[in-house]
């Protein structure tokens, strides 16, 4: 069984199923996933979560090299119809990942009425800070730039990561080092979401010291320690259950953005952990059935509210918007 689905079952099914329906559930999605063994669990879902509602353009370059790209998911009432945008940034400890493994977050996010970029992004050790950092700010910039044509609204764009796509996200929208390169203006950005990021923490004594420059002190990097006034609107969730990135980084991160009077919200998505967090995001409703999708019925609808939570916060930041227009 691929390793990323050890935490969903421990988080979300062991939790809840019987013992004889967790082990059909587990049985049936071993099988699956253990059949398709030059997919990995996220491409994987990525496959089943596709469906002719949306439209997706590929491989589209933001930068020079080929890890600087991005796809665009759209609705597809928003080719001929402005839409909101949501730039989605993944994670993997800087150093692994693939956007063709998170179509899952695009389908998802189109099909509730969001043009949807994920990008790609320069990996260390290769490339260390501040290259990802860098590549995150460039994509927002040409989102902004470019995403009209692609049925997007540039006015009404929000930027959402995991895990180390989280620190991209923030540390791109909060540090002037960064958001100043963007030209982006501040009103156009509505919300900043971050999910189980690692905001504050001292990767001296952690293996990603390789990402981070040598010598370099977590006082130089962290977003925590870069707030900037007038800074959008902010929205950070943890996993109840994450043993990977722990809380105590957004709750500074949170007094970082509230000390410069920055709006945040702070909310913990219950009964998942680091890993089921962002697979919750996705959305197999409405795919074309196949046996793929049905062994995926089951462990899917148990995976938590992570993407309830995302569209509430996207449509609560949607609705002030359109208030503020109207006074």
């Amino acid at each position: 069984m691929p390793k990323l689905l050890y935490p969903l079952i421990r988080d979300r099914l062991l939790p809840v199923l019987p013992p004889r329906r967790l082990w059909v559930a587990a049985t049936v999605t071993t099988a699956v996933f253990g059949g398709l063994v030059a997919c990995s669990p996220t491409r994987l879902l990525s496959a089943v979560s596709q469906t002719d509602q949306v439209q997706v353009v590929r491989d589209l370059a933001y930068g020079a090299t080929d890890r600087q790209t991005l796809d665009i998911y759209q609705p597809k009432r928003a080719i001929s119809q402005s839409s909101p945008v949501v730039i989605f940034v993944y994670g993997g400890s800087w150093q692994n990942g693939s956007k063709a493994g998170y179509g899952f977050i695009g389908h998802s996010l189109a099909q509730a009425g969001y043009t949807t970029v994920v990008i790609d992004y320069r990996l260390a050790p290769k490339h260390r800070y501040p290259a990802f950092v860098q590549d995150t700010a460039d994509a927002i910039a040409w989102t902004y730039q470019n995403i009209r044509q692609y049925g997007g609204n540039p006015e009404q764009l929000f930027v959402m990561g995991h895990s180390a796509g989280a620190f991209n996200a923030i540390t791109a929208v909060n540090d002037q080092r960064f958001w100043q390169t963007t030209g982006v203006p501040d009103q156009a950005v509505l919300g900043v979401i971050g999910l189980a990021g690692p905001y504050a923490y001292d990767f001296r004594d952690y293996s990603t010291r390789k990402v981070f420059p040598i010598g370099a002190h977590p006082d130089q990097i962290m977003p925590d320690r870069h707030p900037r006034q007038n800074a959008p609107a902010h929205y950070l969730l943890t996993a109840q259950r994450d043993r990977v990135v722990y809380d105590f980084n957004t709750q500074r991160m949170q007094a970082a953005l509230q000390s410069v009077d920055v709006p945040v919200q702070v909310a913990v998505v219950p009964h998942v952990g680091h890993a089921s967090m962002i697979v919750a995001m996705a959305l197999t409703s409405g795919v074309t059935p196949n046996l793929i999708c049905v062994a995926m019925a089951t462990p899917t609808a148990f995976l938590g509210s992570t993407r309830q939570m995302v569209l509430d916060y996207l449509q609560q930041r949607l609705n002030a918007q359109q208030a503020k227009s109207a006074q």
